[in-house]
């Protein structure tokens, strides 16, 4: 940062592993996993094709469509795109929002509603669907921007969220800092855009919130 938190006017957080614990809510996720093919043993197969949409979406260069993606690991996997989609939707877009609540950094919350008070700007930038997750933890944004915006089609590291961003509210990249948890994701983002940028540990317990005084 090349000036104190509170001195910016646009502040961009990333979505997920920032603005909850995403080891704790992995944690949760692995256990009813679990317990669901335990009891579905016939469909075990579909841990695998969701450990394949991770790793694919994580290297992804292609663009923001999930359909590309889906296609991708369909082929990879011999299966079907609406069979990836249904399983995606299923296990990482719906499934894990009843958790969010107890996995969510209340304090990062609280800030960004004391930063929206100040009269600053708060966005959210993410490669995943963002509405929903956001409405689980009751946090409460200025914009949200995801893969289903037309504009970016584009995945992070790629600046171009940020650029669309910067755009849609007419504020100079130095009054811009981008709020993360993945330096080589959020980190490398914010340095293509020539904006500043602040990395938290991935674990809420181990955060040195003193970084942003709350």
């Amino acid at each position: 940062m090349r000036k104190d938190i509170k001195d910016y006017k646009l502040y961009v957080f990333d979505l997920d592993g920032t603005l909850y614990d995403q080891p704790k809510l992995r944690l949760i996720m692995a256990m009813r996993l679990m317990l669901y093919y335990m009891c579905h043993p016939v469909s075990v197969n579909e841990l695998f094709i969701l450990q394949h949409f991770r790793k694919v979406k994580d290297t992804w260069t292609g663009g923001s469509a999930e359909e590309d993606i889906y296609k991708k690991v369909a082929d990879d996997k011999k299966t079907f795109p609406d069979k990836v989609a249904g399983i995606v939707k299923r296990w990482i877009y719906d499934n894990p929002l009843s958790a969010l609540p107890a996995v969510c950094d209340m304090r990062l919350v609280r800030w960004i509603g004391d930063l929206r008070q100040d009269g600053k700007t708060v966005v959210v930038l993410s490669d995943y669907p963002t509405k929903d997750k956001l409405d689980a933890m009751g946090v409460e944004v200025d914009g949200q921007y995801g893969p289903d915006d037309k504009r970016i089609n584009e995945l992070k590291p790629s600046p171009k969220g940020l650029q669309v961003i910067m755009d849609d509210y007419g504020i100079s990249r130095e009054e811009v800092i981008m709020i993360g948890d993945r330096d080589e994701k959020d980190g490398e983002c914010a340095r293509a855009a020539g904006i500043d940028s602040l990395i938290l540990n991935r674990r809420i317990n181990k955060r040195n919130y003193n970084e942003i005084g709350i």
